[in-house]
């Protein structure tokens, strides 16, 4: 089952590039991109919250570990596709984050508000693939 999602790009808040780059999101995210991910993430302002899509498209999700005495926050997570260009990404929300209810991040192996031309208010559409439950 899948599910299209259109949302607003929105400024983030500078922090997605420090978790995209640190070595154990590193790892996880170029396993599940299949690719290196770009050291940052491309946010959208969705017309729900995060808690309407999970019930209505179940994601995959990460569980938060604790390493060494820290703790990394897990994620919930669905593959996914940049509709016009069809661009392979990876659609997240952090069980820790300071983002709106409504804020899914993007993470994809290339810039993609470079890219596609894309600035706040830019409106995209991705098409997610619900997870079997």
């Amino acid at each position: 089952m899948s599910r299209i999602v259109e949302g607003k790009v929105v400024s983030g808040l500078g922090e997605g590039a420090k978790y995209v780059t640190m070595p154990v999101y590193n790892i996880l995210l170029t396993e599940l991109l299949d690719d290196t991910p770009y050291p940052g993430t491309l946010n959208i302002d969705i017309q729900e919250s995060y808690e309407e899509l999970l019930s209505e498209c179940p994601p995959l999700q990460i569980k938060s570990v604790v390493m060494n005495g820290h703790e990394y926050g897990g994620f919930y997570y669905w593959f996914g596709n940049i509709i016009e260009p069809n661009i392979h990404v990876l659609v997240i929300r952090p069980f820790l984050t300071k983002h709106p209810e409504n804020v899914l991040e993007i993470v994809a192996e290339r810039n993609l508000r470079k890219e596609l031309g894309l600035s706040d208010g830019s409106v995209i559409k991705v098409k997610l693939i619900c997870a079997e439950v």
